[in-house]
């Protein structure tokens, strides 16, 4: 592994370390002045620290010929 790929490697992971802190932090520090959505958020943000939330390659496509008349 070069030390390059190894540097983005620790950035991505420094990054969601802070991302996981500061939802943790929300709910865990400040419960009583936090909102339902925000925790809401804090907790989303917790799981796509963690899993991949992109969608399928195909079914992007699919989704783009669906509308590609349509006017926005």
């Amino acid at each position: 592994m070069n030390q390059t790929v190894t540097i983005e490697i620790v950035d991505t992971a420094a990054l969601r370390l802070l991302r996981d802190l500061a939802a943790l932090s929300l709910i865990r520090f400040t419960p009583e002045t936090a909102s339902e959505s925000d925790i809401v958020t804090a907790r989303l943000n917790e799981v796509y620290a963690r899993e991949d939330s992109s969608l399928d390659p195909g079914l992007m496509l699919a989704q783009a010929e669906a509308i590609a008349g349509e006017d926005w």
